[in-house]
C-alpha cells in the first residue's frame, strides 16, 4: 500500500490531510530561542498575532532529518511504499532533509518529489497524488504525473508588504527590483517549475493588484477545460472565501479550496497576503 507524505507548507490542516490519507511533517518557526512546530506548537492565528506584535523577527527552518525518519520508519515497517512531496528546494531545505532520511534508511520504497512550489500550489499537487494513490496508482506512476504537472503549476499572489519577504531572505531573486517595489503592491509568482519567486507586475494599490490577480488567473484558465484551482491567504478568511466562491461560480468548479498559509510560509509572506494556485492541463 502506498502512503503520501508531505510537509506543512502546503497549508493543509492535519485534519484535512488525514481525510485524504496524507501525513504531514511539521515545519519549524523560531522566535529568538523559542522553537515551534507548525500545527503542533502554534496555530496560524496565534502566529499572525505574534508576527504583528513581536520585536523579534521570526526565522524558519526545515524539519530535522529525524522527523522524516520518524515518519518513514513505521510505514516501511508495516510494508508501505512512500511518496514524499516537499516544498520547493529553492525555498527550503526540506527536500534535503527528506533525502538524507531516505539515504539513512537505504530504502528503495521511498520516492521523493520536489514540488518546486509552496502553499496552496503544493497542496494541489499533494491532493492529486492522494487521489491517484486511492485509485491504486503506484509511486512511480504518480511521481511521473507530478513531474509533468509541476511546470504547469502556478502560484500568483499579492503581498501587503515586501518587508517580511526581504527580512526572511526569500526576496533574493527580486533583489534588483526591490528598491522600485517597496512602495508598490507587486503581483508575485512561482511558476513554470522554476521553484523561485518572480515579479509579474508592479501595481500601485492593493485593490488594483488583487483585480490584476483575478485577470492573470482568468487569462490562464480562459478556454481551458481541465484544471485545478485554489485560493491561499494569510489571515484574510472572509476575503479568501469570497474569492474562492467567486472562482467556483465563474469557472463552474465543484471545489475551490481556501487554504491559509501556515506559520513557516506566513513568516515570509506577512499578514494580508492573497493568492491563487492552479495547474492547467487542457
Amino acid at each position: 500500500m502506498l502512503k503520501i507524505i508531505s510537509d506543512t507548507t502546503t497549508g493543509l490542516t492535519k485534519e484535512a490531510a488525514a481525510q485524504h490519507g496524507v501525513e504531514l511533517v511539521s515545519q519549524v518557526v523560531m522566535f529568538g530561542a523559542e522553537t515551534l512546530r507548525d500545527g503542533i506548537d502554534i496555530t496560524n492565528e496565534v502566529f499572525l498575532q505574534r508576527l504583528k506584535t513581536s520585536k523579534a523577527f521570526p526565522t524558519t527552518s526545515q524539519p530535522p532529518v529525524g522527523d522524516f525518519l520518524d515518519a518513514f520508519k513505521p510505514l516501511l515497517n508495516t510494508g508501505h511504499d512512500i511518496l514524499c512531496i516537499t516544498v520547493s528546494s529553492h525555498l527550503s531545505g526540506t527536500y534535503n532533509s527528506a533525502e538524507t532520511a531516505k539515504k539513512e534508511l537505504g530504502s528503495d520504497r521511498i520516492t521523493l518529489v520536489d514540488s518546486k512550489t509552496v502553499a496552496a500550489a503544493e497542496a494541489l499537487l499533494v491532493l492529486e497524488a492522494a487521489r491517484m494513490a486511492r485509485a491504486g496508482k503506484s509511486a512511480p506512476e504518480i511521481a511521473s504525473r507530478l513531474q509533468a504537472l509541476i511546470p504547469k503549476t502556478n502560484l500568483d499572489f499579492v503581498l501587503d508588504t515586501l518587508e517580511y519577504l526581504v527580512k526572511g531572505g526569500r526576496a533574493k531573486p527580486l533583489q534588483g527590483l526591490i528598491g522600485t517595489m517597496l512602495q508598490l503592491k507587486p503581483v508575485l509568482s512561482i511558476r513554470d517549475g522554476t521553484g523561485e519567486i518572480e515579479a509579474l507586475e508592479r501595481i500601485r494599490t492593493r485593490s488594483k493588484a488583487v483585480a490584476r490577480l483575478r485577470g492573470i488567473v482568468d487569462e490562464a484558465l480562459h478556454g481551458k477545460s481541465k484544471f485545478q484551482l485554489a485560493v491561499t491567504h494569510t489571515g484574510l478568511h472572509a476575503e479568501a472565501e469570497a474569492l474562492a466562491h467567486e472562482f467556483r461560480d465563474k469557472y463552474g468548479l465543484d471545489e475551490c479550496m481556501s487554504i491559509e498559509m501556515p506559520p513557516a510560509v506566513a513568516a515570509h509572506a506577512g499578514p494580508g497576503a492573497l493568492g491563487a494556485a492552479y495547474f492547467v492541463e487542457d
